[in-house]
C-alpha cells in the first residue's frame, strides 16, 4: 500500500463510474449519497435530488468530502482517492442544461427532457458542483510499483477532454 502520485489521482478519479458525496446535516450527523461524476468548469459535478438531504445539509454548511474507489474483484487491486471542497447548487438554467448534458455524454444518454423539465426550476436545482481544494489517495501498488488501471473491473474511461 502506498499514497499515490497525483497522475495516479487524476487517472483514477477519471475511471470511476460512481463517487460517494458526503456532507453533514444540521445536527451534525454525516450523511452520504452516490452519484455518477462528471465534469463542468474545473468542478466535481453531480445531478442528484434537488429536495434532498444533500441540498438541506449544504444550505447550512457547504464542505463537503467526495470519495473514488475502484477494486477489482478479489480486492488485490484497489485505489481510493479523498476530495475535500466546498459544495453548491447551481440554479441557472443554461448551467443546468449543461449539466445534464455532461452526464448524459458520460452515461450514453440522452436527458434533453430532464434538462429542460430542470431547468425551469427557480428556486432548487439538481446541479451539485463541488470545488475541490485537497485530494489524497492511496493504492495498492508497491512503495516503488505501477498502479494498474487497467486491471480494475467495472472502470470506464471518461469522454475525452474531461477535466479532472
Amino acid at each position: 500500500m502506498r499514497v499515490m502520485t497525483v497522475a495516479e489521482m487524476e487517472a483514477a478519479i477519471a475511471r470511476c463510474n460512481w463517487a460517494t458525496i458526503c456532507s453533514v446535516t444540521p445536527q451534525g450527523f454525516p450523511y452520504a449519497i452516490e452519484a455518477t461524476p462528471f465534469y463542468m468548469d474545473g468542478c466535481h459535478c453531480f445531478m442528484i435530488n434537488p429536495r434532498g438531504v444533500t441540498w438541506e445539509n449544504i444550505q447550512e454548511n457547504p464542505h463537503v468530502f467526495l470519495k473514488y474507489t475502484l477494486a477489482n474483484a478479489d480486492l488485490s487491486l484497489w485505489a481510493g482517492v479523498s476530495c475535500f471542497g466546498t459544495g453548491r447548487f447551481v440554479i441557472d438554467a443554461t448551467a443546468v442544461r449543461e449539466g445534464w448534458r455532461l452526464l448524459g455524454d458520460v452515461m450514453r444518454t440522452d436527458y434533453s427532457r430532464a434538462a429542460d423539465s430542470f431547468a425551469r426550476l427557480k428556486d432548487r436545482s439538481p446541479l451539485f458542483c463541488v470545488e475541490v481544494v485537497k485530494t489524497t489517495g492511496r493504492c495498492s501498488a508497491a512503495k516503488n510499483g505501477v498502479l494498474d488501471l487497467e486491471g480494475f473491473d467495472g472502470s470506464r474511461e471518461r469522454v475525452p477532454g474531461e477535466a479532472v
